[in-house]
């Protein structure tokens, strides 16, 4: 039971830095990862981050998106001189 709860709070560890860094790939390894969480507090803390992770993802796919668009426009101006 110590060990799961180490492991727990190792992971909440991780994703708060990956979130205070805007990591998406480790956010993402982070999430897939997830352990088995058996204590309530550590459980809403978890359920917060992971809420957070998901602005910072949802942020940086429109930052993408947007940027996709930006290419795609430049690459229709240059070949439609």
């Amino acid at each position: 039971m110590l060990g799961m709860m180490r492991l727990a709070m190792k992971w909440l560890n991780e994703l708060k830095v990956a979130i205070i860094e805007k990591d998406t790939n480790s956010i993402g390894l982070l999430v897939k990862s997830m352990p088995q969480i058996n204590d309530l507090n550590h459980a809403i803390e978890a359920q917060a981050l992971i809420s957070q992770a998901i602005q910072i993802i949802d942020k940086e796919k429109t930052k993408a998106m947007e940027m996709m668009k930006k290419i795609k426009q430049t690459k229709a101006f240059v070949q439609n001189p």
